[in-house]
């Protein structure tokens, strides 16, 4: 008991003097959590909504295929994916990132030199198509140098359209999902003739065509609400 005391005796004088009582944890101390972490994924919905754990459990238990032992946890901004079996990590990982009622969702494997719980997922990896090029453009330097402009380029590549004879180019963008969604990019070849480019992103059901960022829909939008109160609505010139 006595030390006990002095313990309590030292943490109210160390606050006094302004220090920081500092309680060390050996692995052995959470080495039970961290294999229970290990096992799971760190993951963000980018969404204006708010969904529940109960909601984002059951419907991702049926997109996912009835996981045994699945669930989730709530971390403020991002949720955490709990699972049994390896493969299961492995096939959720690939197919990200995932949509949930039309909104995106980004998982990633959990790190244990992760910044603990309060750490937010800002980005994530899509593919997009590059429409409109002519036929002398369709190269994959070409392609890196357009997704380029668009974020961190993983990927490029050329695809043949099924039942179409149009050949398409295309990369896989880590791009950060804070920042606005744009519609097209415009090149210029050696003649300087510049030819606009339209960006069709794999897999982005849902996003604000008047501000042009993820997480709502236009009727949604803070942005045109305000601007219609002010009486400076602008043209909304991406469309669905």
């Amino acid at each position: 008991m006595a030390e006990a005391r002095w313990d309590e005796d030292r943490t109210e004088e160390d606050n006094r003097k302004g220090g920081r009582n500092v309680i060390p944890l050996e692995e052995a101390d959470i080495s039970e959590g961290i294999n229970t972490c290990s096992h799971s994924l760190y993951g963000r919905l980018f969404a204006s909504k708010i969904f529940s754990v109960g909601t984002m459990g059951n419907a991702l238990k049926a997109i996912w295929g009835n996981l045994e032992g699945f669930s989730v946890s709530d971390k403020g901004d991002n949720f955490q994916f709990f699972f049994n079996k390896e493969v299961d990590i492995l096939r959720v990982k690939r197919g990200s990132p995932w949509l949930f009622k039309d909104y995106v969702l980004h998982v990633k494997r959990w790190k244990e030199d992760q910044k603990g719980d309060e750490e937010i997922i800002s980005n994530f990896s899509i593919w997009i198509q590059f429409w409109g090029l002519p036929e002398s453009f369709k190269t994959l330097e070409g392609g890196r140098k357009l997704g380029e402009r668009l974020g961190t380029v993983l990927e490029v590549g050329k695809f043949q359209m099924r039942g179409r004879e149009t050949r398409i180019v295309k990369a896989k963008i880590n791009i950060e999902a804070t920042k606005k969604v744009r519609d097209q990019l415009i090149v210029a070849g050696p003649n300087k003739k510049e030819v606009e480019v339209a960006l069709r992103y794999e897999g982005l059901e849902m996003f604000c065509t008047y501000c042009t960022k993820l997480g709502h829909e236009v009727k949604n939008c803070h942005d045109l609400l305000k601007d219609t109160e002010s009486d400076r609505v602008k043209e909304d010139d991406i469309g669905e």
